[in-house]
């Protein structure tokens, strides 16, 4: 989705945010960083790589007028009148500032770019690029005097992993731009994502994907896993990732058909998502087109495992779980009081 194999950096300039409720002040630069060639090559792989496979996009918002969102206003004002980017670029570090009402929250290095020749969506135009750096980790560095090696601590900023950053990409402006965020360092995750820029996730096929993962996964742990345990519950799961994987559009109906072999059960999940939906507030569509990444993602929180009181697990494998399913049995001993899962096998590997 986003491409950055043709960007350049337009502009740059380095702040410094303090910390308001420390009444740590801002350190402002006075001018535009000049940025090399080859700095430009290493900025990029920084600044670009957390959203390289992020598919998961927002937009600013308000709750009364979009044009009351600071960061809309000076990333229109910005897109409008790039010569205007130092004021603007210090408007952006008063009001993240601003932010900055707790204790916990860090001061750090801002750095602001104007980025031309992205491409989104297949659509190349203009970004703006607010990144907070905040820790920093000590490093050697040798150094050789007079035929005499010799170390020293000094301390630096990792070019592997951003802290906080974001794009906001000059796209639907009537809408609130498109906006890719990250945090990696999420000490308070109201600070960034909904205090200082106020996002709102698109609703596009990964959000509508996203969302019907939540909802089924919600359905095992609120259904399936009382009324069928957790073996049932995995083999639930990885059947509806399985489905999700192998398609490119959900129907419901054919999804519920795939999954269940109970007419019940197929009953009580049409049920649920009646229940889901009023008690978040929010339509579980019956029919999107089935984002990859989305699923991918998804996949990665859910564990395949059954963990027992007596400290076995038992771990089945998420590929073909109904194959799994025919070795394994589980019932209740009266002798010991216990239940028991009964596992089949024919050899053990290394």
């Amino acid at each position: 989705m986003v491409d950055y194999s043709a960007i350049t950096i337009d502009k740059l300039i380095i702040h410094k945010v303090g910390n308001k409720q420390k009444k740590i002040e801002n350190l402002i630069s006075k001018g535009l960083y000049n940025v090399t060639e080859e700095l430009s090559s290493h900025l990029i792989n920084y600044f670009f790589s957390p959203f390289s496979k992020q598919i998961e996009v927002n937009k600013l918002t308000h709750h009364s007028n979009l044009e009351l969102n600071d960061i809309y206003s000076y990333s229109k004002k910005l897109f409008s009148n790039v010569n205007s980017f130092q004021e603007i670029s210090e408007s952006i570090l008063t009001h993240l500032y601003e932010q900055s009402e707790h204790p916990h929250i860090k001061t750090g290095e801002v750095l602001i770019a104007y980025f031309k020749d992205i491409i989104f969506d297949d659509k190349i135009t203009d970004a703006v690029g607010i990144f907070k750096i905040e820790r920093k980790q000590k490093f050697f560095k040798f150094s050789d005097k007079n035929n005499l090696l010799g170390v020293n601590i000094n301390e630096g900023v990792s070019s592997k992993k951003l802290d906080k950053g974001c794009l906001i990409i000059d796209i639907e402006q009537n809408d609130g731009y498109r906006v890719l965020s990250v945090d990696n360092n999420n000490y308070d995750t109201e600070y960034w994502k909904n205090k200082f820029l106020k996002l709102k996730f698109v609703k596009d096929f990964y959000y509508h994907t996203s969302q019907y993962v939540d909802f089924v996964k919600s359905f095992s742990e609120d259904i399936i896993v009382n009324e069928k345990g957790k073996d049932e519950q995995i083999a639930f799961l990885n059947k509806s990732i399985n489905y999700l994987s192998n398609k490119e559009e959900l129907d419901i109906n054919e999804f519920a058909s795939e999954v269940f072999n109970e007419p019940g059960m197929k009953k009580e999940f049409f049920n649920y998502k009646e229940q889901f939906e009023k008690e978040n507030e929010t339509e579980v569509k019956d029919s999107f087109q089935i984002s990859q990444n989305s699923v991918k993602s998804k996949k990665r929180s859910i564990k395949s495992l059954i963990k027992l009181d007596t400290n076995i697990q038992i771990k089945l494998d998420s590929n073909d779980p109904e194959y799994n399913q025919q070795f394994i049995e589980k019932g209740f001993d009266e002798v010991r009081g216990m239940k028991f899962y009964k596992v089949y096998y024919n050899t053990e590997s290394e």
